[in-house]
This record gives C-alpha cells, structure tokens and sequence, in this order.
C-alpha cells in the first residue's frame, strides 16, 4: 500500500508541473513536454484508481470536480483524462462508494470554486486577510473531509492518498520559480492595469504623478533613464479629460493615463525582466487609492532570448529564410 502513496506523490507532482508548463511564464521550449507530462499523469491515476476502492474513489470524484469547474481548458490536461479513462476501460474499476463519491466532489468542487472567488476578488483588488487567502489557496476541503472520513471509519486511505498527492502538487508548485531562469530569458513581462474608483484629486495632480514615476521604478528593482514627463489631454467631452505620463526605464517603460472624472487610472509597466508584479499592482493601488484592481500579465518576446547574440542568430536566419 505505502507503494501506491509513492505512486500518488507523482500523480501530484506530474499534475502540477503539467500546469505550469501549460501556464505563460514556464513555457518549455519544447511543447511536446507538456503532454508528455500529462499522459504520465493521466496513466498514473488511472493505475491507482484500478487498485483499490478507495483509490477509485476519490480519483473519479476529482476528476468529476475538475470537470464540472471547467478547469480542463488544455490538450495537455484533456490527455491526462483520456489516459484515465483508457486505463479504466481496459483494467475496470473496482467497487465505488457512490456516498463519498458525492461528499469528495462537492468538496472538490468547493476548493476550486473558493479558489476562483479569492483570485477574482484579488484582481479587483479586495482582500479578506492573509490566514484567510492562505486557507483557501491551500484547498484544504478535500483533505479536512477525507480525515474525518477517517476518524469515523477508521479508514484513512483516503485520506493518505490526497495528503501525498497534494504535498507532491505544493512542492513542486514552490519549486517551480527557482527553475524560472531556465525558461525566462524569452520572456519580457507587460503588467497591465486597470485602477477603479481613484481618488479623483490625485488623478489630475501632475506634482503627484511626477513623484511617483520618479520613485516607483526604484522600489519594484527598475532603474528609471528619463524624467518622467506629463501632458495634458483635453477633448471635447470634458468627463474624458485627463492626464498621460510616462518614464523611460533601462528596463523599458512606464505610463500611466488617467481619468479623474470617471476616477480611472491605466497604467503599463513593461520590462525585459522579471518583477514582482503584485508588488507593483499593490503599490500603485495604495498611490492612487484605489477601490478595485484588474490586473494581466502578459509575456513578450518569446520567440528571441535576450541574449543578443543568440537573438541575433535567429534575426539573421529567420531574414535569409525570407530571400
């Protein structure tokens, strides 16, 4: 048995590095990776939930959860499915307890959904405290029900099984961003963000914009090479009035536009490095008093490495292709 909770810590493990390569910023450069990951995992769980009742169970009621939550948007995860079920086609499951089927997918179902609430809430900016996000990021429904399961059965493998898979998915998940160098250099982050419900004199202050383009470069690692500069738009509709700024940075740049009538602020902030960008979204939250927050991320450049020569190279190929 303890063989099989090995078997479960890779499901978790392969799960989740399979999530973060189909993820923007750990890309691998060979797309072929992510689905070889996901058939690993797939074939994985399909193995296990073969073995035993317990195994069966709640592996079905995950992936019924996961389903019902819409959550498998990529090739690579909808491999991973059809791997469990043609494993589970060919060997047949055993017995399921159809009872705690139910109780392990409205459960499942409840961590992905209080998941999507915390994630949606944080982009428009509002937070319910750092225990709070941090129990819920956890996803610990799945776990809490399992071992009472446990305590009131006596049968605790169902509790053992999602303890492994979840610290192999949590692992590797902490560990993924130590591997970010190997895949960052094609990538330069845009973060782009949308500021609702503004302090109004703040908006329309070029004294206070001016300040914080000078500073704010400094405190998310950037280092500005401009002053910043200001202009004043004024259109017909004097509710669409407002300012744009913007910093040159070594890194890149920095703009802002603001719309103090409609309490709206856009700003980009584009760079050939990795930042903190929630560090960034936050600072700019709390300097124009913000109520809500929509932030993106995008990733640009992927096909050239920063590293010119080697950027070159394939400037230089990619043209003689053309001739």
């Amino acid at each position: 048995m303890i063989f099989f909770y090995f078997l479960a810590f890779a499901c978790g493990a392969f799960t989740k590095f399979t999530d973060n390569l189909v993820d923007e910023p750990f890309k691998s450069k060979t797309p072929w990776l992510q689905y070889l990951t996901g058939a690993v995992y797939g074939f994985l769980a399909g193995f296990l939930a073969i073995q035993a009742t317990e195994f069966a169970t709640i592996i079905i009621a995950i992936t019924i959860a996961v389903l019902l939550e819409g959550k498998i948007d990529s090739k690579s995860h909808q491999l991973a499915i059809a791997a469990l079920f043609a494993v589970v086609a060919f060997a047949g499951l055993p017995t399921i307890n159809f009872l705690l089927l139910a109780v392990f997918i409205a459960l499942g179902f409840l961590d992905e959904a209080l998941n999507d609430f915390m994630d949606r809430a944080k982009e428009k900016g509002k937070h319910y405290g750092k225990i709070v996000e941090r129990v819920v990021s956890a996803r610990l429904s799945l776990e809490i029900g399992a071992l009472a399961v446990g305590f009131a059965t006596g049968n605790f493998a169902y509790f053992f099984w999602i303890f492994m898979f979840d610290l192999a998915y949590n692992l590797v998940d902490k560990a993924m961003p130590f591997l970010v160098e190997s895949f960052e250099p094609e990538y330069g982050p845009q973060l782009a963000l949308d500021l609702y419900k503004c302090d109004k004199k703040r908006l329309g202050n070029k004294a206070f914009l001016r300040q914080l383009l000078e500073e704010f470069p400094a405190k998310i690692g950037m280092r500005a090479i401009s002053k910043p500069h200001i202009m004043n738009y004024t259109p017909e509709k004097k509710d669409e009035w407002g300012l744009s700024c913007f910093v040159i940075i070594a890194e890149s740049h920095i703009t802002i536009h603001t719309y103090p009538e409609r309490r709206l602020a856009k700003i980009d902030v584009v760079s050939c490095k990795a930042f903190d960008h929630e560090r960034a979204s936050e600072l700019m939250k709390k300097a124009f008093l913000a109520e809500e927050v929509e932030a993106k991320v995008l990733y640009r450049g992927k096909h050239y490495p920063k590293d010119v020569k080697s950027a070159a190279k394939i400037a230089k190929r990619e043209r003689n292709s053309l001739q």
